[in-house]
C-alpha cells in the first residue's frame, strides 16, 4: 500500500476542521448561508496556513451531491474527487509553472461551458503572484465579468505582487500565521492516533521551528518520525533538524555579554563540529536577543520559554539596555542578511560575534568597556581565517591555462585576495 504523508492524511475536510483561522472561515460560512458569496477571491498568507486546503472546502461545500451546505458529506462521487483533484470542474492551477498569457487564454476559451457535474465551476489558482504581467491583463476582464456559477480562487504568498487592478475586484482572505499552543495541539493529535511516543519538549520545538505553519510542522514530525521511528526525543528534533539547543544559545549569551570573545568563538566552532546549521544558529542568536528585550521591557507572555528560562532571561536582561539590545539584533540582522550572498558564512557570523563583543560604550554598547578584544583574541579570529583561506581545496584536474589568459587569471586572484585582506582588516579594526 502506498505511503500517504502525514500532512495530506491530516488535512482539513470541512470548515470545522481548518485550525487557526476562525475569520476566513465565518466569513466563508456566512457568504454561503446568506448566499452573499464573492465572484472572487484573494487568499492570502504564508505557506502552510491552509489557503489551498480551504479553497478545495469551498469547492466541495458549493458541489456537493446533497447540495450546498456547510457541512459537505465527503462521501459522494463529488467530495471524493474533489478531494483528490480529480473532479472535472474543480481546477486547480499551479501558476509558478503555467504563468504565460496562453494558459490564461486557454482558461478563457473553456470557461464559458456550464459545469459539467456539479453546481459550480471553481478556478484555484495557487501562487497567482508568478503570473506574468500580460497573464494577468489576460485574465482581468474575466475576473470582472465571469460566467454565471463560476468562482475563483486566487492563492497566494506574496499579494504585494499582485497588480492592483486585480486586488480591486476580488475579496481579500488573509489567512495568519497559527499560534504555537494549535500547533502543538495537533500535533499531540497525530501523535496519539499514530501511536507517537514523543516528548512534550519535542512538540515545542516542531512547532516553534514551523513559524505558525502547520503543514511544515506536520512534514517536519513525519520526517522525524521516518528517522527515528515511533520514539522522538528533542535530541531527535535537533539533530534532525539542525537546529541548536536552547543551552548553547543561551552560553553564547553569557560569552557575549562577558566579553569573552575567544569562548565565542570556540563555541561556535564546536556547534559547527556537531553538524548545526550556522545560518539557523544566527535565528537563534537573534531571537535569543528579541527575547532579552521582551525580558527587559518586562513581557513575559511573549515569551515562549519555561519558567526557569524566563528566570534565566531576567538575570541576563540586567546587563543590557535596551538601546545595547537593539544594536546587537542590527548587527545579526544585518549578518544574516549578508549570508545570503556572502559565501563564507562562518566568517560572517565571527565577525558579528567580534563585533558585539567588542562594541564600545559612545560609539555602541555599555557592556563593551569591561570586554574589549585583545590582541590575543584579534590573533585568533586572524589564525582560524587564514587557516581557512589556505585550506580551501584546490580543483582537482585543473586544465592548463593558455598564455593569453593567464594574466586575466592573475588580476582575478588578486582581486579575490584583496577581499580576504579586507575580512581581516574588518576584524583588526575593531577599537579596543
Amino acid at each position: 500500500m502506498t505511503y500517504i504523508s502525514l500532512y495530506r492524511k491530516y488535512r482539513p475536510l470541512t470548515f470545522d476542521e481548518v485550525i487557526g483561522q476562525e475569520a476566513v472561515v465565518q466569513t466563508l460560512k456566512n457568504a454561503i448561508a446568506n448566499n452573499m458569496l464573492a465572484h472572487a477571491y484573494i487568499f492570502s498568507g504564508p505557506r502552510g496556513t491552509g489557503k489551498t486546503s480551504m479553497a478545495r472546502i469551498l469547492a466541495k461545500a458549493l458541489n456537493c451531491r446533497e447540495g450546498i451546505s456547510l457541512t459537505p458529506c465527503l462521501k459522494c462521487d463529488l467530495c471524493l474527487r474533489i478531494k483528490d483533484g480529480e473532479a472535472l470542474d474543480v481546477f486547480e492551477i499551479d501558476a509558478a509553472s503555467n504563468n504565460g498569457v496562453d494558459e490564461i487564454r486557454d482558461l478563457r476559451e473553456k470557461i464559458a461551458f456550464a459545469p459539467v457535474e456539479g453546481k459550480y465551476k471553481i478556478y484555484i489558482i495557487d501562487e497567482v503572484h508568478m503570473l506574468s504581467i500580460s497573464a494577468f491583463n489576460a485574465l482581468l476582464k474575466t475576473i470582472e465579468e465571469p460566467p454565471d456559477n463560476t468562482l475563483f480562487v486566487l492563492a497566494t504568498t506574496e499579494p504585494n505582487k499582485i497588480p492592483v487592478t486585480i486586488l480591486s475586484r476580488c475579496q481579500r482572505l488573509e489567512f495568519r500565521r497559527i499560534t504555537l499552543p494549535k500547533i502543538v495541539e495537533m500535533l499531540k493529535k497525530i501523535a496519539k492516533k499514530e501511536e507517537i511516543d514523543i516528548e512534550e519538549k519535542a512538540l515545542n520545538l516542531i512547532a516553534k521551528n514551523s513559524e505558525g505553519g502547520m503543514r511544515d510542522a506536520i512534514s517536519m514530525l513525519d520526517q522525524i518520525l521516518s528517522f527515528k521511528g515511533k520514539q522522538i526525543s528533542v535530541d531527535s528534533v535537533l539533530e534532525v533538524l539542525g537546529t541548536t539547543d536552547i543551552s548553547s544559545v543561551f552560553k553564547m549569551g553569557e560569552y557575549l555579554v562577558a566579553g569573552q570573545t575567544a569562548a565565542a568563538l570556540q563555541l561556535l566552532e564546536e556547534i559547527i563540529i556537531a553538524g548545526k546549521a550556522v545560518s539557523y544558529f544566527t535565528q537563534n542568536l537573534l531571537e535569543y536577543f528579541r527575547h532579552l528585550i521582551m525580558a527587559k521591557a518586562g513581557a513575559y507572555a511573549a515569551i515562549d520559554l519555561t519558567a526557569e528560562q524566563i528566570d534565566l532571561l531576567k538575570n541576563q536582561a540586567a546587563e543590557y539596555s535596551l538601546e545595547d539590545l537593539k544594536k546587537i539584533i542590527a548587527v545579526l540582522s544585518k549578518a544574516e542578511s549578508n549570508m545570503r550572498w556572502y559565501p563564507n558564512i562562518r566568517l560572517v557570523l565571527e565577525i558579528a560575534l567580534v563585533e558585539i563583543s567588542s562594541l564600545k560604550e559612545g560609539g555602541s554598547l555599555q557592556f563593551a568597556e569591561k570586554s574589549k578584544v585583545t590582541k590575543k583574541d584579534q590573533k585568533l579570529v586572524k589564525e582560524k581565517v587564514l587557516n581557512e583561506i589556505k585550506n580551501t581545496p584546490k580543483e582537482k584536474n585543473e586544465k592548463p591555462i593558455k598564455p593569453e589568459l593567464q594574466k586575466k587569471v592573475e588580476v582575478e586572484k588578486a582581486i579575490a585576495n584583496k577581499k580576504d585582506e579586507n575580512a581581516l582588516g574588518t576584524l583588526a579594526e575593531i577599537k579596543h
